[in-house]
Order: C-alpha cells, then structure tokens, then sequence
C-alpha cells in the first residue's frame, strides 16, 4: 500500500511492546534491534511484558533499563493475549505496535509500519510482512508462509485482512480493543477493529520483518504449533461469528469463508475422501483404498530415506502437507473436546 512519508515532527508517538516468554536467547538482541530503529527517540517507547518466564530473559531485559525500556512482569503466566492487554495498558504512545522476541525489523520498518497506519482514518491496523528464514532442507513453512502473503496482499486490495502478522502489526491505541486471554489477538484483534470502528486492516509491505523458520524439521513441534493455531482460531471465529453474516458484511463473509473456513475444513475433507473407497464395498473402492496409502507410503519413504542434503524439495512439501493436515484434524480433536490453548512455547522453536 502507498502512503506518505511524514517530517520527525508529525510522526506520533508510538509504543513497541514485546510480549515474552522464556526467551532470555533472543530478548536481548531483540531490544538491541528495537533501539536501533529509526524512529525518534523522543517518539518511542519500548516495553518489554513478561508472561510469567521461568528464565532469565526478565533479568536481561532490565540490563537495558537505562536505555528507557520499561519491564512489566507478569508473575503467573496467563497467556500473549493478557500480555498485549496488559502491555497496552501501561502505556502511552498514541500508537501501539506488536512484535515478537524473535523477530527481526528492518531498519525503517516500524516508521513505515506508523506511516501507513496514520496514513488514513479508515485504517485500524496494519500488519507488516513477515519473512521466514529457510534453508534447503526445512519442511515448507517459508513456503507457505510466502503463499499467505500473496493471499493478505489480495484480502488488503479486496476489503480487510482477515488477519494480521502476528510477529508485526500497529493499532491506534484509541482503537484497541482488549481481548479474553483464550482469544488469538493477531486473528481477532482486527475483526473486532473492523466489526465495531468499521475500520480496515492493510498489509504494509514497506514493513519487513524477519524470523527464523518456526521449528525447521521439528515435526512434534510443527504439529503443536499448527493444532493450537487452528484450535484458537475455531475459538475467534466464534467470536467474530457475526462477521459470517454474508449480508450484513458481503465482503468480509466471503473471505473469512475463503480463507479461513475453507482452510480449516480441509483436513476433515482430506480424511473423508481417504476413507471414502472403504465405502464402496468392492473391487475398485480397495484398490483406490490402496493407491492413496501407496501415495502416503511414497512421501514418507521419500522423506525419510533421503538424507538431507540430497532430498529433493518435492518431498519436504509433500511431507508437511501431511504433517499440517494432521496438526488440523488434532485441532479440530481439541476443538470439540473444549480444550484450551492460550499458552505458547518458544522451547525448540
């Protein structure tokens, strides 16, 4: 999206708030990234929200106190969401942009983040872009990361993202809306914006991001990670469900059904059509029965039979396919058990 660039002078006042847990790894070369950004020092406020961290990234952080970063400390940990809400709480920029421990900004990335936000009174959000870094041998979520960004480019061109980077994206704080702790802040965060303000959310691709590809070849961690975000997400669009109402929100309806529903159905569509020859009941019902095990047979032979190095990409695709199909029907498992996953891990990430 284009904007216009703002004099020091007119640019707000912003607070960058970091929401931790166990990350005393990355804190400190995160708050040294935050402090080398070019935005006026006058104008930025850096607040770190520890969620409850069993670590020391509570006690590295503070080594920046003189710097003027603020530390809450959260002794019990409730979750990313009650630490954005307590983050926003506490501070005092006119505007409040999220970033993760782990992330990595450009140099010019949070003004342009600002720049766009402010750049119209019909933006609520802007989420800036993400990009995974991979090597050859990862899984595939760089990939698809990348596939999720041409999709926001056109949801941003369409209506309103149905969802924001959660790693980078800036709110008016005026606009901001606190969230239940169980709820998926960077899902719901900018529906509510659009279901109540009648404001939209942009991508910002001035605003680059950088992270390291999450659990690179760590399939238990892929799968935790894909089943709590398709479980959280079940749970916002629940919240949002009045955003469904196709003549109410025409545009908006159509994408989350698009986008997301779709999405989150695949897997359960998957599973039926795998299972679907048994229900046949002969010859031809068993051999499809058979070809499609003999396909899931190929990919984790293909996978696990090649070393790393001489693996051809085809097969880390197709493996985590599988294995982010499988993360869904798990989620969709947690989802009609009523379970609740509020808390994430940065162990193996």
């Amino acid at each position: 999206m284009r904007f216009s660039k703002l004099p020091d002078g007119k640019l707000p006042s912003v607070s960058l708030i970091i929401c931790a847990y166990n990350e005393e790894n990355v804190i400190s070369t995160k708050i040294e990234n935050s402090l080398e950004l070019s935005y006026p020092k006058d104008k930025l406020e850096i607040i770190i929200v520890s969620d409850g961290s069993s670590d020391k990234t509570v006690l590295k952080a503070k080594e920046f106190v003189h710097f003027g970063i603020k530390v809450i400390e959260e002794k019990e940990r409730k979750g990313k969401t009650n630490a954005q809400n307590l983050g926003v709480k506490n501070c005092s920029g006119d505007v409040v942009v999220f970033s993760d421990a782990n992330t990595i900004l450009e140099k010019n990335s949070l003004r342009n983040i600002v720049e766009c936000l402010v750049s119209s009174p019909q933006i609520g959000c802007a989420s800036g872009l993400l990009i995974y870094k991979s090597t050859h041998n990862s899984y595939g979520e760089a990939k698809y990361q990348k596939f999720e960004t041409t999709i926001k480019k056109l949801e941003s061109f369409f209506c309103s993202l149905t969802g924001v980077n959660g790693a980078f994206y800036a709110i008016r704080k005026d606009d901001y809306v606190p969230l239940p702790p169980n709820i998926i802040s960077d899902f719901v965060e900018p529906l509510e914006i659009y279901r109540t303000k009648g404001k939209i959310s942009v991508l910002c691709e001035g605003a680059v991001a950088f992270e390291e590809e999450p659990y690179k070849n760590n399939t238990k961690g892929i799968i935790a990670r894909k089943s709590r975000i398709l479980l959280r997400g079940l749970y916002g669009l629940i919240y949002e469900k009045s955003l469904l109402n196709p003549l109410r929100y025409p545009k908006m309806s159509f994408e989350l059904l698009s986008h997301k529903l779709v999405k989150w159905f695949s897997p359960v569509l998957l599973l039926l059509i795998y299972l679907s020859p048994l229900m046949c009941l002969n010859k031809i019902g068993l051999y499809l029965f058979a070809i499609f095990n003999l396909l899931l047979l190929f990919i984790l032979l293909g996978y696990l039979f090649f070393k790393k190095t001489r693996r051809l990409k085809i097969f880390n695709y197709l493996f985590y396919f599988l294995i982010v199909n499988i993360a869904d029907l798990l989620g969709w498992f947690y989802f009609l058990n009523r379970q609740q996953l509020s808390k994430w891990e940065t162990k193996g990430r």
